[in-house]
């Protein structure tokens, strides 16, 4: 049942003092339905009235510019749903980092941590300054997740930075999906269109300086689904091609251990917003780190991927065929190397 008494109360509490607000949530076991009605549904809503009520004195732009009904429902909606998602993800990876899996407990921190970001999007409207506020509002509220986060879901401190990146890059996908599908209307509705053109610019700005490395990253694997390798008729590997093998397998190694060792500096420490978003190319970064070595050295991705399987058949078959046992020669001249590096 919906009191909006207890919705100011929390409001307030999360303004005020959001981590005792987040532990004092948290002992009311709040189950989503609960925490949709009397948090999230009311908190947009009223986000959403006063954004058009800014815009409509103001002269501001709210939602690229529209105001007709069935846009603002539609973004409404959507904003609403991604909630849901976003819930969803922290709590599925909740499990794949030893913490407790509750979906109730995930959307509670969600509902909590939004409130900042929906004052954002009923100031956004304002012209010139509207986006900076929506923006820094929204940068608090990711803030808030990563603090609540271990309060629902037992996070430990271990994995506490790697569970919040990885989340945030799972949810960057879906949203990419979802925005390239369903087109640009369909974002979450913490993106707000400002007046004069300077949210494009602060955009652009913020993606260049946090997610930088992704794009070098989709070069990369664009380059390499482009390679083609055709293998000689016999099978054989060559001397060679092994050394390479060898020598892309170790600097693949060397990449990572200095990656990780990234991810451990933040672990060792309170880490900022940056630290965290830059944190989820590194994620990217450390699952294409062999890709990396061998486009950034001129190689082929096809043919190291025939290289590497072609070792791991001799290394199973050894003296199948005349291939393998070849194969397996050059395997066991080179063996010390291979497994020193795996």
């Amino acid at each position: 049942m919906f009191d909006v008494q207890a919705t100011i109360k929390w409001v307030m509490a999360v303004v005020t003092d959001p981590n005792a607000a987040a532990a004092a949530y948290q002992e009311t076991a709040a189950g989503w339905q609960q925490s949709f009605v009397q948090l999230t549904l009311p908190v947009y809503v009223a986000a959403y009235l006063l954004a058009v009520v800014v815009a409509f004195l103001t002269g501001g732009s709210f939602l690229f510019g529209g105001l007709s009904p069935g846009v603002l429902l539609f973004s409404l909606i959507w904003g609403l749903a991604w909630t849901f998602v976003i819930a969803f993800i922290f709590d599925f990876l909740a499990g794949t980092f030893d913490g407790k899996r509750n979906f109730n407990a995930a959307y509670s921190v969600v509902a909590l941590a939004i409130i900042p970001s929906a004052a954002g999007v009923a100031l956004a409207p304002l012209p010139w300054i509207g986006w900076l506020i929506s923006l820094a509002a929204s940068i608090y509220s990711i803030m808030l997740a990563y603090r609540f986060l271990p309060v629902f879901l037992e996070i430990p401190d271990t994995a506490r930075v790697k569970h919040f990146v990885v989340s945030i890059l799972a949810a960057l996908v879906v949203n990419l999906l979802v925005s390239f599908t369903l087109g640009s209307m369909l974002a979450p509705s913490v993106t707000m269109a400002p007046s004069h053109g300077s949210y494009e610019e602060a955009t652009e700005r913020s993606g260049k300086a946090v997610f930088g490395g992704l794009e070098r990253q989709a070069e990369f694997a664009e380059a390499a689904a482009s390679d083609v390798y055709d293998p000689p008729s016999d099978g054989e590997l060559t001397e060679k091609q092994v050394k390479n093998y060898i020598d892309v397998t170790a600097k693949t190694r060397a990449l990572q251990e200095r990656l990780s060792e990234s991810w451990q500096e933040m672990e060792d420490k309170e880490p900022s917003l940056t630290d965290m978003l830059s944190g989820v190319g590194g994620a990217l970064r450390l699952s294409t780190a062999e890709m990396e070595v061998v486009k950034s050295g001129g190689g082929n991705w096809a043919e190291h991927q025939w290289v590497k399987n072609q070792l791991e058949t001799a290394r199973i078959q050894q003296d199948l065929n005349p291939t393998t046992e070849h194969n397996y020669r050059l395997f066991l001249k080179y063996q010390d190397d291979i497994e020193q590096l795996e």
